[in-house]
């Protein structure tokens, strides 16, 4: 295999949206290596050096990778930019291929599997927001774009996006799904924990490794809602 063809094969994908940030190294569709860390700095002193031990390990360099892949939110405002900033940087660099994933999608990735988020299934994924609301979107059989809800408005939200009667099972994936009140008339499955805690940058790869990749100048951030320094106070 001569270096080019290597170099199309290999994918790296990232997430910093949440408090947990994430690095996975994929050739082909063969997990490399990958790392995760829950951190309280937004994944500014910790994500180049999480990204260069992997590379080291695996024995990469950023040029040996020919397709990045990063969450663009929402979540974390701060963690969102320096993950889409450090990712952009890189591929300016080294001319790979740039791939923006929602945090959501990523989530409801890992929950349904490849296949099952591309078909039948109906997932909900959920991130804390401030003021006690919940990112949420739909992935699946039905897909919306994210929104921004109170988690008691997210019943009327979702019959409208997918009728209970025209569903089945629902799952719902985040640490944040369990703060959404019980569903009436649905079958729900609730994933909470451990690699479906928070967006990681496996599920980021695994919706990434399927898209058209857009220019650097192009992708920004997905952030719902306006950050909280610019959204007036009420007194």
């Amino acid at each position: 295999m001569t270096d080019a063809s290597r170099r199309a094969t290999r994918l790296a994908a990232v997430d910093t949206s949440t408090a947990l940030g994430s690095v996975a190294l994929y050739e082909g569709e063969r997990l490399v290596a990958e790392d995760a860390r829950r951190v309280s700095n937004a994944h500014g002193e910790s994500l180049l050096p999480m990204i260069d031990a992997l590379f080291a390990g695996a024995g990469w360099t950023a040029a040996d990778v020919g397709r990045w892949c990063v969450g663009v939110g929402p979540g974390s405002f701060t963690g969102v930019r320096i993950g889409v900033a450090t990712v952009k940087g890189i591929v300016l660099g080294t001319g790979a291929e740039l791939v923006g994933v929602s945090s959501l999608e990523a989530m409801a990735a890992m929950a349904a599997g490849a296949e099952d988020a591309a078909g039948d299934a109906i997932v909900v994924a959920a991130i804390d927001a401030i003021r006690g609301e919940l990112y949420v979107q739909v992935a699946g059989r039905v897909r919306s774009e994210p929104a921004c809800l109170r988690p008691e408005a997210i019943e009327a939200w979702l019959e409208a996006i997918a009728p209970a009667r025209d569903a089945g099972e629902v799952t719902l994936v985040g640490e944040a799904a369990a703060k959404i009140p019980a569903l009436a008339s649905r079958s729900v499955r609730l994933l909470a924990a451990g690699d479906h805690a928070l967006p990681h940058a496996r599920g980021v790869a695994l919706v990434g490794r399927g898209r058209q990749p857009v220019p650097p100048d192009a992708l920004e951030p997905l952030y719902v809602r306006a950050p909280e320094i610019t959204t007036p106070r009420v007194s």
